[in-house]
């Protein structure tokens, strides 16, 4: 029975490096050759984990054949690490995935201010250039009603419903640029926030670089509610 469990867990280990293997290769293969990307998703998937089946038998055969006497506890040895860093390979997978923002009494709230200056805006009206985008909302309200405007800025309200969050990204068009900002909330708020302070475009988080005018022109804030349910 020992033996069993341990050729067992020796080839449950191993298996998944097949498929990782074969998917990569697969995959980089197919990078950019214009073919249909659903129908190659759909193979190297299924290849993969038929490719994984096979070599679960083989491990296992090979184990069977070849480790005998004292190698069996070095194989022991060996799947005692393997599942501590699968473990620790499915923590960190677990951790990057979206989270569902989900209250019993509550709804949760995104509210989200951008301005800019009258300068950058040259006279047009801030609400037509400026587009918002989170992924994983559920209702969205610009708010061109309450624009307002302090000092030199002119200052446009935005707010959404979040369903899940990942990693808090939002994404501003503004007239032919794309701004990212990463928005510095838990993965999954138990409470309320005050509004952040005013924040600029940060040159690491954009997928292209911006002009000067732009990250000086512009700032934007945010913050989270937990609104309960029948509430505005």
């Amino acid at each position: 029975m020992e033996r069993f469990l341990t050729l067992f867990i020796t080839s449950l280990c191993i298996a998944p490096l097949f498929f990782f293997v074969f998917a990569g290769v697969f995959f980089s293969m197919h990078k950019g050759s214009g073919e249909g990307s659903l129908g190659v998703a759909y193979f190297g998937t299924w290849f993969g984990f038929l490719i994984s089946f096979f070599g679960f038998f083989l491990v296992w055969w090979l184990a069977q054949r070849f480790v005998t006497g004292t190698y069996l506890r070095y194989l022991q040895i060996f799947d005692g690490a393997a599942l501590i860093g699968w473990v620790v390979v499915y923590l960190i997978w677990s951790e990057d995935q979206p989270k569902t923002l989900n209250y019993p009494d509550h709804r949760p709230e995104l509210d989200v201010e951008v301005r800019f200056t009258k300068s950058y805006l040259n006279g047009a009206a801030i609400d037509s250039l400026v587009e918002f985008q989170y992924i994983g909302q559920d209702f969205e309200s610009l708010q061109p009603m309450h624009v307002r405007e302090e000092g030199n800025w002119m200052i446009l309200p935005w707010g959404t419903t979040p369903l899940e969050v990942n990693k808090w990204q939002l994404r501003v068009f503004v007239r032919n640029y794309t701004v990212d900002f990463q928005l510095k909330l838990p993965k999954r708020p138990q409470e309320s926030t005050a509004w952040s302070d005013w924040v600029k475009p940060a040159a690491e988080q954009q997928q292209e670089p911006l002009p000067d005018i732009l990250t000086q022109s512009m700032a934007l804030r945010y913050r989270f509610r937990l609104v309960p349910h029948g509430s505005l």
